[in-house]
């Protein structure tokens, strides 16, 4: 049986809300101090990943314009690359 477009927006929505748990619950570690880089890095990785699912199955560009996907895809990772750099860097 050959999965709807449906069935694969009901799995994007759960892995969606999964990944963003996940960073949440990885936040959540440090009540009083700033988060150490590694959780910044781990944060920013599943942001990513949650990006690149929105992107191709909610904005509908999942094998229909790869340019496009690909242009939409570099906003977020030179935002994340900018606050790791930020989170990094000191000053």
């Amino acid at each position: 049986m050959k999965p709807t477009h449906s069935d694969r927006l009901f799995s994007s929505t759960h892995w969606i809300i999964l990944l963003g748990v996940c960073s949440g619950l990885v936040s959540a570690q440090w009540k009083q101090e700033a988060l150490p880089a590694i959780a910044v890095v781990v944060v920013l990785a599943l942001t990513l990943l949650k990006t690149r699912l929105i992107i191709l199955d909610f904005m509908g560009l999942r094998g229909r314009h790869p340019r496009l996907a690909a242009t939409l895809a570099a906003w977020p990772v030179f935002f994340a690359a900018v606050i790791l750099a930020k989170a990094l860097l000191p000053g």
